[in-house]
């Protein structure tokens, strides 16, 4: 098993900010505790309770001081996890975020691989221990963690029927089938060669239109892979996407 975090991208929503979106301070309530870190870190802390010690993490050569930051962490209750950083280049970070794990692909391959977003806050903060066992349990390719959201819209709701199968993903939809959102991810090498293999026809048609996970999800429902989802019915998922989420953060409203 291993996890893997997105950090390659430019944070152009959060402008004029000038820190790097990772590095803002959160406040993360847990059952047990409550506590100030940097998004990025509770990344982290949020695999290292599903059981991940191994992190793939990519970035852009913008983003040494991230690098260098991680590397300061100390960890859950003394675990010693260990990090590695894919660097990608501008124009695969304009491309979206298929070409970020296409550029990690050689590192994950092989592996189970748990994904968590730098700039989400998710509750529970182990609920990766759930799908897990819920991914085995289904022998899925695929797993999504899926939170209740006020805002569908603007994120991506997801349709499941009695067996947590997915039967539909949408990508901000002006009307939503659905009151929630997928965010934490499972996969296994089919979902990863599916991806590899749609990353692989854009660059041959060399078009410049933003490729998306979304694409990707819709892609595996085509070819009927075993894509399921979990939904944590009491959880909750919060999107640090803009400058006016952070504010909302900030102000205790988000």
């Amino acid at each position: 098993m291993i996890g893997y975090i997105p950090a390659g991208g430019h944070g152009t929503r959060m402008k004029p900010f000038r820190l790097i979106k990772e590095l803002l301070p959160v406040y993360v309530q847990d059952t047990d505790s409550n506590e100030v870190m940097l998004l990025i870190e509770n990344a982290i802390q949020v695999l290292e309770k599903g059981g991940i010690h191994n992190i793939i993490c990519t970035v852009n050569k913008e983003k040494d001081v991230l690098v260098h930051t991680i590397s300061d962490f100390s960890h859950d209750e003394g675990e010693n996890t260990a990090i590695a950083f894919v660097y990608q280049d501008n124009l695969q970070a304009e491309y979206g975020l298929p070409y970020a794990i296409a550029g990690a692909a050689p590192f994950l391959r092989g592996n189970v691989v748990f994904m968590k977003f730098p700039d989400t806050l998710v509750y529970p903060r182990d609920c990766f221990l759930k799908l897990y066992r819920f991914h085995q349990s289904k022998g899925a390719d695929l797993t999504l963690g899926v939170f209740p959201t006020k805002n569908p819209n603007r994120l991506g709701p997801v349709v499941i029927d009695d067996e947590g199968k997915v039967i539909k993903i949408e990508d901000k939809p002006e009307n939503p089938s659905a009151m929630n959102t997928w965010n934490v991810l499972i996969w296994e090498d089919n979902f990863l060669n599916l991806l590899l293999e749609h990353v692989d026809e854009y660059r041959t048609k060399q078009e410049k239109k933003e490729l998306v996970l979304y694409d990707i999800f819709l892609r595996a429902l085509e070819r009927n892979l075993k894509v399921y989802a979990y939904e944590f019915e009491d959880g909750s998922c919060y999107d640090i996407s803009c400058i006016e989420d952070a504010k909302r953060m900030w102000k205790g409203t988000i």
